[in-house]
């Protein structure tokens, strides 16, 4: 994201210059792409989207970072100078979790001032009018999305939030028809919807040059949903890209304070009366510091007082050995969350160089490793080529879900059909190949998770060879390679012409015979 370095030096009027900013932005909080023609172009993590993707929560952290004082604008709620409402409803509270809205009347015809249209030029928005540029302008301050309605085009007193009907029809500002479907939220008057929530405004109660009453509204949608929806409707927006990124539901009333003073100043008005619907009030969570945990989980040595002086220069309340994360704050939930604030703070190249110390124990090989190195040497030896398939196979006892293609719908069960092939290919250009492939194959269970068995096949083809003197060659192969990890006592039961199970102990261990169709 850009950030104007002339808008973060009025929020912070001991920032340093744009080239030191830059340094101790890469080395403490994010990486800065480039810092040129007076913008910051920074590479914002996904994981604090929520709450740095803008000036104020930004500025914070410089602030922090550089120890300096922060002079964010001051909002309140307005004292309501009429008695109009607009009452608000959630229908879905897991998908909505806030909505408030203010009604503002009179407002005059203004053009925003060119200070606010060069912020947006500079993060490339189009001026349109003063109302709806104050809603992107604040947008770009807090992080918070914000809509404005023409209070004088809605069906009713109040708005809802809800899911669309099935096959319910909107027109959104770009005047495109967008069918909806009950997976998808608006915000809807008494009969219609006037927007996709969180995502794109419509045109039904659209902010025109005429508009002299408009209602703010400052909501908070689930994350998922919004990401989800999104995507189903195709449409995305910069408040879309925000809502996915989980915003915390107290951006609401900063963002509609400030629009509602920046309305008044700019373009007159009288406001009224603030409805906010906030069925379960997120309650801070206070985060127990721990000195000597941190210095185990990072390496630093520092004292109490030191780490929990940081947290407070970051926004965090701390109140003892306590900490409660700023609200916007929704990446913060437990200690390694803490221990990560501080270390980055103090910056990580003053870690100092230590030697691991790791308790070394006696090795224990793994006996399957040492059993199959055991095999393919032995097989190397016997003038065997090692083959190695995939574990797709074109029949099968477990189908897959999405195969990659035709002939690899099912897990494999055998490694036969694959050395076929193999010989098959292979015997079009030389007259004799030996091949072999340690590899797992897949069988149904009745009441489990599919079987999955490590095996050995043996696969020999030679134009114009000698059938028995084939059967006998590889069958000496087999009681050789049992023998080499401790397997003597074999059994070969014949089971028709040249075919033979291999037994040991009382238990069928594999078989030897002709693969249909090759040449011995």
């Amino acid at each position: 994201m850009k950030f104007s370095y002339a808008k973060l030096k009025e929020l912070i009027p001991g920032l340093p210059p744009i080239a030191e900013l830059a340094e101790i932005v890469t080395l403490h909080l994010f990486e800065v792409e480039s810092a040129g023609n007076g913008m910051l172009d920074v590479k914002i993590l996904p994981n604090r989207h929520a709450d740095a993707a803008c000036y104020f929560g930004f500025a914070r952290e410089i602030a922090g970072l550089c120890d300096t004082p922060l002079a964010l604008p001051k909002t309140k709620k307005p004292k309501a100078e009429t008695k109009r409402a607009v009452p608000v409803t959630i229908a879905m509270p897991a998908l909505c979790k806030r909505i408030m809205t203010c009604p503002v009347s009179g407002i005059g015809k203004a053009a925003s001032p060119a200070w606010m249209q060069d912020i947006l030029k500079a993060h490339g928005m189009r001026p349109i009018s003063a109302i709806v540029d104050i809603t992107n302008y604040v947008t770009l301050e807090t992080g918070q999305p914000l809509h404005a309605f023409d209070i004088d085009k809605l069906m009713g007193d109040g708005l809802e939030v809800r899911q669309a009907r099935e096959g319910e029809a909107l027109e959104t500002l770009d005047g495109k028809k967008t069918i909806l479907s009950p997976s998808t939220l608006v915000i809807s008057d008494a009969h219609y919807a006037l927007d996709i929530a969180g995502i794109k405004g419509g045109k039904r109660a659209e902010i025109g040059e005429e508009t002299r009453n408009i209602v703010l509204t400052a909501a908070n949608f689930d994350g998922g949903t919004m990401y989800k929806a999104s995507r189903r409707v195709g449409i995305a927006t910069d408040a879309s890209v925000r809502f996915a990124h989980g915003l915390a539901p107290a951006l609401a009333e900063t963002a509609l304070y400030r629009a509602l003073d920046l309305v008044r100043e700019i373009c007159g008005g009288e406001a009224g009366k603030v409805a906010d619907a906030y069925p379960k009030p997120e309650k801070p969570v206070a985060i127990a510091f721990d000195a000597k945990r941190f210095a185990a989980l990072t390496g630093f040595e520092a004292s109490e007082a030191e780490c929990l002086d940081i947290l407070k220069k970051l926004g965090f309340s701390v109140t003892g050995k306590k900490a409660v994360p700023p609200p916007e704050r929704t990446d913060i939930a437990i200690f390694e969350d803490l221990a990560e604030e501080v270390a980055r703070f103090m910056g990580y190249g003053r870690l100092k160089a230590v030697a691991p110390h790791i308790a070394l124990a006696r090795m224990h090989g793994d006996a399957e490793i040492a059993c199959t190195d055991r095999l393919r040497a032995a097989c190397v030896g016997f003038g065997l080529t090692e083959a190695m398939s995939r574990s797709f196979a074109r029949e099968g006892e477990i189908a897959l879900e999405n195969p990659l293609s035709s002939n690899g719908g099912f897990l494999r069960a055998s490694l036969v059909p694959a050395l076929k092939d193999a010989l098959d290919a292979n015997l079009r250009f030389i007259d004799e190949i030996r091949l072999f492939e340690i590899g797992h194959v897949f069988h149904k269970k009745a009441t489990h998770e599919p079987k999955e068995s490590l095996m050995l096949a043996i696969a020999c083809a030679k134009k114009g060879g000698d059938a028995e003197e084939a059967f006998r060659r590889v069958r000496g192969m087999v009681e050789e390679l049992l023998a080499k990890i401790g397997i003597r006592d074999t059994d070969f039961k014949e089971e028709g012409k040249a075919e033979a199970g291999v037994h040991a102990g009382g238990e069928l261990l594999g078989r030897i015979g002709y693969a249909d169709g090759i040449v011995p």
